[in-house]
């Protein structure tokens, strides 16, 4: 699954030295990368790893999106980026990632990336699956729950799935996280993603359920109640 990194800059020769940064270092790794030179237009809703920001903006600056954002998307990581050193005290009270000054970008530009890349890797631990001989690199926290059949596996996702050549036993071993759960012969459930168990039904997420026995209902129960603590 990529990682989502956002780029505002109202200044585009400012905008497009930063990207260059980005994708030379991520050349290599799947990345989603969108940028916006009006904060306006930004979508504040929207799921990003990582938002660079120019704190000097018109209308609304770096340091007011930054406090939006943060209200609803607490572990994204902000780096700010401004030709006013001035403001860089003013920022502190938002808790940024980091800071880069746009005299020094090309010199302090390579050593954030290189510690957003390790944060990155911590906080969103990945897992790897073949298929065909193409490897895919999955985030574990996105996987909703496996599904296995005819010495298959299903991986789903909130809108997606893949399959592949394993018996569940062993995709569990793969994916190897105390938060992913046996609730049935044929399910293993990232637990972080249930939202309710209703009689012999388990929610995930919004749009997904799993049938379990009777018998598998307390332990189920105490599973919800582990990832809870």
């Amino acid at each position: 699954m990529a990682c989502h990194i956002a780029v505002v800059d109202d200044e585009e020769n400012d905008l497009k030295h930063v990207c260059n940064h980005i994708s030379d270092f991520f050349s290599s790794k799947d990345i989603q990368l969108n940028t916006y030179r009006d904060a306006l237009c930004f979508p504040i809703n929207t799921n990003f790893d990582v938002l660079f920001l120019d704190i000097d903006m018109p209308q609304v600056s770096g340091l007011e999106l930054a406090k939006k954002y943060k209200k609803r998307h607490q572990n994204a990581l902000i780096i700010f980026i401004t030709s006013h050193n001035e403001l860089v005290y003013k920022a502190c009270n938002i808790h940024p990632f980091d800071f880069i000054r746009k005299e020094n970008l090309d010199i302090e530009m390579p050593d954030v990336l290189e510690e957003i890349n390790y944060q990155l890797s911590h906080l969103h631990p990945s897992v790897t699956f073949y298929i065909n001989g193409n490897a895919y690199v999955l985030r574990k926290e996105l996987i909703l729950y496996c599904e296995s059949f005819n010495h298959q596996t299903e991986i789903h996702f909130d809108t997606s799935s893949i399959t592949v050549n394993m018996q569940l036993g062993d995709v569990e071993k793969t994916i190897d996280s105390n938060h992913f759960k046996r609730v049935g012969r044929s399910y293993l459930v990232n637990m972080k993603k249930v939202t309710k168990l209703e009689g012999t039904t388990l929610y995930i997420s919004e749009h997904h359920q799993i049938p379990i026995s009777r018998r598998k209902k307390k332990l189920v129960l105490e599973y919800m109640k582990e990832v809870q603590q």
